[in-house]
């Protein structure tokens, strides 16, 4: 073959192949574009993706392994996915020092303390004018260490598909009696079904109801209230006949609306009043008899957020809101007020205080002697953790609570769990009766003896009829149990009973028939 020909041959193999890098290279920056396009929107997972996939052919681009690293700690679950990925972007020396920070805030997340305060301290020296920033996240780290020391003893039930889904599930509220729940949900089948920018469905309010010691399933409160846009729920009322509700409509935005129940139908969002819609406005709480409110307000949209607390007049119209005092406000934020059926505790969220990452749930105490509230304590962990947990419902009682977490074993997302204050044990009650198969055969007295073991703790309770009547009382704690009764020249009865502490109802009935051999 001409040597001319070969040469020109291999020229050509050559620019082919250089055409075909640059047009990989093209394309590659357009896919990066695509990925922060979908950051810039909050649409973390779409861009995950994205980066993910350039992430294949460039597996030692550092600027693509941070925003991996980034978009994991701005999704809702496999947040520390990202450790890996920034111990690896700070290895360059001369890399975003940025990264440092974000390095100490995933340590902290998995409850790596020590390295996430080593990388804050690191974050500091590359950044001295960002010390602030990073001494609050230090700070929460000590906070941590302190409170892990002494952690609450309370037990964490996930209530379920029932209630729960793959999506977010969030911001439940209870009412006194713990038998209607509303919270609010980012999953398939929303009313309208629309995907919005960040990747999420659009919010709708969702309901239960317990009977018998057990939710029901989650019902979509319906059009009255719910559109193809983003609809919460933000309070409710202690005897459920009144729903606070926060809307994110393209004409509607910062305001604080109610919706009041009719029948067993909650009605058509009206504006609160005037005067807790003046700035930016997103939950609050209202009191049993309807005669106070707390709200949380902003003067801007890049300022903090504070609690505020209005009374009714004797008028009947509302006394101007009042920011409450340090003890509960910080120069951080505050969310999320609830108002306990006590009148005087509040529970609420804050980024200040002793928090130990993020928002953490407080609680605080009006003093009617000082004319002021406590100074806020923190619930402890492990009901607060290093994320944020931004709000809580307690029962009337104090022994139950709801939040919405991220827990090991639950369904992919934000999920509701129902917290059991193990100190405050609750005991449900049953009034029932013995009888017998053949009812003109009633002996005079009736000697029996019930027991009931529970399966997992094998304790045991004895209790034992009325003699001329039959009549007994049971009080159990939740759990599954054993059940015998025994009684002379009768056949033993034996059987197993699930008892659910859901719900406040005063009674629940059993009966025991005797049989005989």
């Amino acid at each position: 073959m001409n040597k001319w020909l070969v040469y020109f041959l291999l020229c050509l193999c050559y620019l082919k192949s250089l055409h075909s890098q640059n047009k990989g290279l093209v394309q590659q920056q357009y896919e990066i574009i695509d990925g922060d396009e979908y950051m810039s929107i909050k649409n973390y997972a779409t861009a995950l993706e994205i980066y993910k996939e350039i992430a294949k052919t460039f597996p030692n681009n550092r600027e693509i392994q941070y925003k991996i690293a980034l978009c994991y700690l701005n999704t809702s679950h496999n947040q520390l996915e990202a450790i890996k990925y920034l111990e690896y972007v700070v290895q360059e020396e001369k890399f975003e020092p940025e990264a440092w920070f974000e390095l100490g805030y995933a340590y902290a997340l998995d409850y790596k303390l020590d390295e996430a305060i080593a990388s804050l301290e690191k974050y500091k020296t590359l950044i001295p004018k960002q010390s602030a920033k990073a001494n609050v996240r230090i700070q929460q780290c000590n906070n941590a260490k302190e409170l892990m020391k002494r952690p609450v003893n309370v037990s964490f039930q996930n209530l379920g598909k029932e209630l729960n889904s793959a999506y977010p599930d969030y911001y439940p509220w209870i009412t006194k009696d713990e038998n209607f729940l509303a919270f609010t949900s980012r999953r398939k089948g929303n009313i309208g079904g629309a995907i919005e920018g960040d990747g999420y469905y659009s919010s709708d309010i969702y309901t239960s109801i317990a009977v018998h010691g057990k939710w029901g399933k989650a019902r979509n409160i319906g059009p009255s209230i719910n559109t193809s846009l983003d609809e919460q729920v933000v309070g409710l009322k202690a005897d459920g006949s009144e729903m606070l509700v926060y809307l994110d409509h393209m004409d509607v935005f910062g305001d604080l609306f109610s919706s009041k129940k009719k029948g067993s139908n909650f009605q058509k969002v009206i504006p609160l009043s005037e005067q807790f819609n003046k700035k930016i406005e997103h939950s609050g709480s209202i009191s049993e008899e309807g005669n106070t409110i707390f709200f949380v307000r902003k003067e801007k949209e890049d300022a903090k957020t504070d609690i505020y607390m209005s009374r009714m007049l004797p008028s009947g119209s509302w006394g101007e809101p009042q920011k409450l005092n340090n003890n509960i406000n910080t120069p951080y934020n505050e969310d999320f007020p609830y108002l306990a059926i006590d009148g005087k505790t509040l529970y609420f969220s804050s980024e200040g205080h002793n928090s130990i990452g993020g928002f953490d749930l407080f609680k605080s105490t009006w003093d009617p002697e000082t004319n002021n509230w406590s100074m806020a304590i923190n619930l402890g962990y492990p009901i607060n953790t290093t994320d944020d947990d931004r709000s809580i419902s307690i029962s009337a009682d104090n022994s139950v609570g709801y939040i919405s977490a991220i827990r090991p074993g639950g369904y992919g997302d934000l999920d509701i769990y129902r917290i059991k204050f193990n100190a405050n044990k609750k005991y449900v009650i049953y009034k029932g009766e013995i009888t017998f198969i053949d009812s003109t055969k009633i002996p005079q007295e009736i000697i029996a003896k019930i027991t009931a073991i529970e399966k997992t703790t094998n304790e045991e309770y004895s209790f034992a009829p009325n003699p001329q009547t039959g009549y007994f009382i049971m009080m159990l704690p939740e759990g599954v149990y054993n059940i015998s009764v025994i009684s002379s020249s009768y056949k033993d009865v034996i059987e197993t009973l699930i008892v659910s502490d859901i719900g406040t109802s005063s009674e629940r009935k059993k009966e025991f028939m005797l049989i005989k051999p």
